[in-house]
C-alpha cells in the first residue's frame, strides 16, 4: 500500500480536506481518503508515505482533443467564425508530412499528461494518434471522425473506417484503456442518413458518442433556413441545396435521427450558439456538453452561456480542442478562462468538470475522483494560496503539478 498525504485533499465529489490523505492498494486503487488522523488507523505499520506540498487531486479528464491536427500549433488564425477556421485547416494541414504529424501528436499527448490529464476524448479523422495517446501513457476514448466526404469518396464510410481500423498492425496499441467508437463531426459535415448510420453503429458499443454542436451561427442558419456561409460550400462540392436544412434546432435534428436511443447519449461538444430549447432537450436526453472555452474564444469571439447551461441543469466536461485553435492542451487554462468569465460561480463547478464531468461522460468509471474503489491517478498540486484551495486551483493557468501516482 501506498500512503499520500498533503495540507489538502479534493475529492471532488466531497468537500475540500485539510491535512488530508489518501491511502492506496497496491494497483492504485483509493482505499480510504480523508484526514490524515482519520486515514492513519487504515495503514499497515511499515506503510511508506508521500508527502505532497498542496493539494492532491484526481487526474483531470480532457473530454474534446484533436491530437492529429497538433502539428497546427499556431498556424490557424482565429476571430473571423467557425466557417474561416475550418477551410484554412486543411489548407495549412496540406503542406505537412505524417511524419511531422506523428511527432506533433507525440509532443502534444505527452504535455496533456504533464499537465495532469489521465485521459482524453480524443477525435481524429485517422487514426494517425492512437500511437499518441498510448505512448504518453494516457487512456479513454478516441472518436473515429466521419465527413460527408468519406462517404462520397468512398461509398461506404463505415466500412471505409473499419477497413482502416483492422489495417493496423497486431502490434498496435489497442487496449482497455483505450475505447473505439465513430463519431459524427456536425449536423452540417453528413447527410442525414450518415448521421443516422453513425449514430446506430456508435449506439452498438458500449462507448458514447461525440459531435460538434451549435458551434456557430452559420451552423444554426443551415438548419433553420438553408442560409449562411455553409450552404454555398455545400453546394460547391454537391451537395443538394437543402438536404441539410431540416428546419429544427441542432439538439431536436440530432434526437429525430436517433442520436439519443443508444445506451449512453452523445458528448455535445461546444453548444456556444444553443438555446432554451436546446438545453432543455440536452438535459432531457442526459447528455453532458462539453467547454472548449479558448478555442470559441479563438474562432469566434464567445463563450457559451455557462449561466444558463447550470440553471437548466446540464451536466458539464470540459475539453481543450485541438492546437489549431488553443495555446495548449492545459485543462488548467480551460478552467482558468471559465473561471474569470463566470467569477460568481463556484470554483468547484470547473473542477469537477475537470474531472469526474468528463469521467462520466466518456463511461470512464474508475477515474474522475479520489474515492474508494477508483484508480484515477492522484495529482500533487501546488497553491498559490494554503487557505483558499479552491480558488487558487481554478486561477493558475498552468500550475506547478506532480503524478504522485498513475491512473
Amino acid at each position: 500500500m501506498k500512503l499520500l498525504s498533503a495540507p489538502w485533499v479534493v475529492p471532488v465529489v466531497a468537500p475540500p480536506v485539510r491535512e488530508g490523505a489518501v491511502l492506496l492498494d497496491d494497483d492504485g486503487r483509493v482505499v480510504v481518503v480523508g484526514t490524515r488522523a482519520d486515514v492513519m488507523a487504515h495503514v499497515p505499520q511499515g506503510t511508506d508515505e508521500d508527502r505532497g506540498q498542496g493539494a492532491l487531486l484526481p487526474g483531470l479528464v480532457n473530454a474534446h482533443t484533436h491530437l492529429e491536427l497538433s502539428v497546427l500549433s499556431g498556424r490557424v488564425a482565429g476571430g473571423q467564425g467557425l466557417v474561416a477556421w475550418a477551410t484554412n485547416v486543411p489548407r495549412e494541414a496540406s503542406a505537412l508530412g505524417e511524419g511531422q504529424r506523428q511527432a506533433a501528436a507525440l509532443r502534444a499527448a505527452r504535455a496533456a499528461r504533464d499537465s495532469g490529464a489521465a485521459a482524453v476524448g480524443d477525435v481524429g479523422n485517422s487514426l494517425l494518434a492512437i500511437d499518441a495517446i498510448a505512448q504518453a501513457g494516457l487512456q479513454g476514448i478516441f472518436f473515429h471522425e466521419i465527413l460527408g466526404s468519406r462517404e462520397a469518396r468512398t461509398g461506404d464510410a463505415l466500412a471505409d473506417a473499419a477497413a482502416e481500423r483492422k489495417s493496423m498492425t497486431s502490434a498496435s496499441p489497442w487496449s482497455d484503456r483505450l475505447g473505439y467508437t465513430l463519431a459524427p463531426h456536425a449536423p452540417y459535415s453528413a447527410s442525414p442518413e450518415l448521421l443516422s448510420r453513425i449514430f446506430a453503429a456508435a449506439a452498438r458499443t458500449p462507448h458514447p458518442t461525440s459531435i460538434h454542436l451549435a458551434e456557430d451561427p452559420d451552423e444554426l442558419a443551415l438548419l433553420k433556413d438553408g442560409t449562411g456561409r455553409w450552404a454555398p460550400i455545400l453546394e460547391a462540392m454537391g451537395v443538394p441545396a437543402g438536404s441539410r436544412t431540416p428546419r429544427l434546432g441542432p439538439v431536436a435534428y440530432l434526437a429525430s435521427l436517433g442520436a439519443f436511443t443508444g445506451p449512453s447519449p452523445p458528448l455535445l461538444v461546444h453548444m456556444v450558439h444553443a438555446d432554451a430549447g436546446d438545453r432543455a432537450l440536452a438535459r432531457r436526453h442526459g447528455a453532458t456538453v462539453v467547454l472548449c472555452g479558448r478555442s470559441n474564444l479563438h474562432i469566434g469571439g464567445r463563450l457559451p452561456d455557462l449561466h444558463a447551461l447550470l440553471a437548466d441543469g446540464l451536466a458539464l466536461a470540459i475539453g481543450t480542442d485541438s492546437l489549431a485553435s488553443a495555446p495548449d492542451l492545459s485543462l488548467w487554462g480551460e478552467v482558468a478562462v471559465l473561471a474569470a468569465h463566470a467569477p460568481d460561480l463556484s470554483p468547484e463547478i470547473w473542477l469537477r468538470a475537470a474531472t469526474a464531468g468528463g469521467a462520466a461522460a466518456l463511461g470512464l468509471e474508475a477515474l474522475g475522483a479520489l474515492a474508494p474503489g477508483k484508480r484515477p491517478g492522484v495529482l500533487d498540486v501546488a497553491l498559490g494560496d494554503l487557505d483558499a484551495p479552491l480558488p487558487s486551483l481554478v486561477r493558475t493557468p498552468n500550475p506547478r503539478l506532480r503524478w504522485m501516482a498513475s491512473a
